[in-house]
């Protein structure tokens, strides 16, 4: 007789179209390798005070299932600099431009009084009161501008550092020796050529001056799973890297890792991968009986909108968009062209009272019809795939959406084009 072939389930040999479930997620949290890339890290001096002290918290939960890989802890201090020299760089244009607009105030004051003839006493109380709140403006910025990089070398000057010096004692790799770092460069760079992931989408590194070349984020993921088989762990990568050579994406949902690296892990030892982006890490702190302040996610969430290297929106695909919304009544395009007015946000209240709703009514799903029509739009090939949302609610102080922002360069976009005029609100 025959040997009967084995009989299997769905998953057993596809292993990396496996969606994880929110339990999964959780038990990922609690029990395995958790690894962070470098943008985690030098993200931390780009959060406010309470967000920054809210991530650490979470991961000093972790113990020492926390490991950061030899690469990582290259890239952060390769980076480091640079991105305080941002920060600093973006507080001294603001503290220019409020001494320009406070020598401004200060003249267009001195020739009202010339005017009016206001006595010379109240003309100098109204100076005094302009001076006092530029001062207190310029005083709140310097508090969260980090100081010049020329003068951080001290731990004790830099909180950041100071922090991760204690957090990662004895969770850093090793470098590899000579010979096998030399293997795992040249197979990086092979995989980069052959639009294998991870890190294909470096591929403007090949030939770069970096010592890796491309094979950066390769060598980050290597460097990663070796340890995860040495504990025979599963593996929680936190990375705020959004691109497709890491993420198994549809349209803009992130679903889990890239397939083809589940299958790749799953192929050593039989354990799974599980990815995370930093503002996800933060609304599982509970796993790990942590509490995170209210506003710590959309901080997170903030930074990675700054920082994230995606497809923009287009002038064609605004309005585009905006077309299909007014075609079908839908208070949604009022709403963005709200937002675009406003900096790029509008708060609930504003939507209420452009949709003329009921004060009870529930606003979940409402995003569902921007959603669809973006997809729509992505199908005909007028709007990228990937990217960012048309309109986000994000959750500030409880389970109801408090407000409701737009990209940033549809803000750019609709700025710039003088027939979208912005409803009142």
């Amino acid at each position: 007789m025959d040997e009967q072939p084995s009989m299997m389930g769905i998953y057993d040999e596809f292993p990396g179209h496996r969606v994880p479930a929110d339990h999964e997620l959780d038990g990922a949290l609690g029990g395995a390798l958790v690894v962070v890339d470098a943008n985690v890290l030098l993200n931390l001096y780009r959060y406010n005070e309470s967000t920054r002290d809210d991530l650490l918290g979470v991961l000093a939960r972790l113990g020492d299932r926390l490991w950061v890989p030899h690469q990582v802890m290259r890239e952060f201090w390769r980076s480091r600099l640079t991105v305080l020299s941002g920060r600093a760089s973006a507080g001294d244009q603001l503290l220019d431009a409020l001494g320009k607009q406070q020598r401004a105030a200060k003249n267009a004051l001195d020739q009202w009084a010339k005017a009016t003839a206001i006595p010379v006493p109240e003309l100098d109380s109204l100076a005094e009161r302009v001076r006092g709140l530029f001062a207190d403006v310029e005083k709140a910025v310097r508090a969260h501008t980090p100081s010049s990089p020329a003068v951080v070398g001290k731990p004790a000057d830099d909180p950041v550092l100071h922090s991760l010096e204690s957090l990662l004692r004895g969770k850093v790799g090793g470098r590899p020796d000579d010979e096998e770092w030399q293997r795992l460069v040249a197979e990086g760079n092979r995989r980069v050529a052959d639009d294998e992931p991870p890190g294909y989408l470096d591929s403007k590194k090949l030939g770069s001056e970096l010592p890796e070349g491309a094979a950066g984020d390769y060598l980050v993921w290597s460097q990663a799973v070796q340890e995860a088989a040495r504990r025979d762990a599963d593996l929680l990568l936190v990375t705020g890297d959004e691109k497709e050579d890491w993420w198994w994406r549809h349209r803009s949902e992130f679903l889990g890792p890239r397939i083809e690296l589940a299958d790749e892990f799953a192929a050593l030892g039989g354990r799974r991968l599980f990815m995370l982006r930093p503002a996800d890490l933060l609304r599982r702190a509970k796993a790990l009986e942590f509490e995170v302040a209210s506003g710590s996610v959309a901080d997170v969430d903030r930074v990675s909108r700054e920082t994230q290297d995606r497809p923009l929106w287009t002038p064609r695909g605004v309005f585009a968009l905006l077309s299909r919304l007014d075609a079908e009544g839908r208070v949604q395009a009022d709403v963005i062209r709200a937002a675009a007015a406003n900096g790029g946000r509008v708060d609930r209240d504003a939507v209420y009272r452009l949709g003329n709703f009921d004060p009870e009514r529930n606003l979940t799903g409402f995003t569902k019809p921007t959603a669809r029509i973006t997809n729509d739009l992505q199908a005909v090939g007028l709007v990228a795939a990937g990217v960012e949302a048309a309109l986000t609610p994000y959750y500030l102080s409880g389970v109801k959406a408090d407000e409701f922002w737009i990209p940033d360069e549809m803000v750019a976009i609709l700025a710039e084009d003088d027939t979208e005029e912005a409803p009142s609100v």
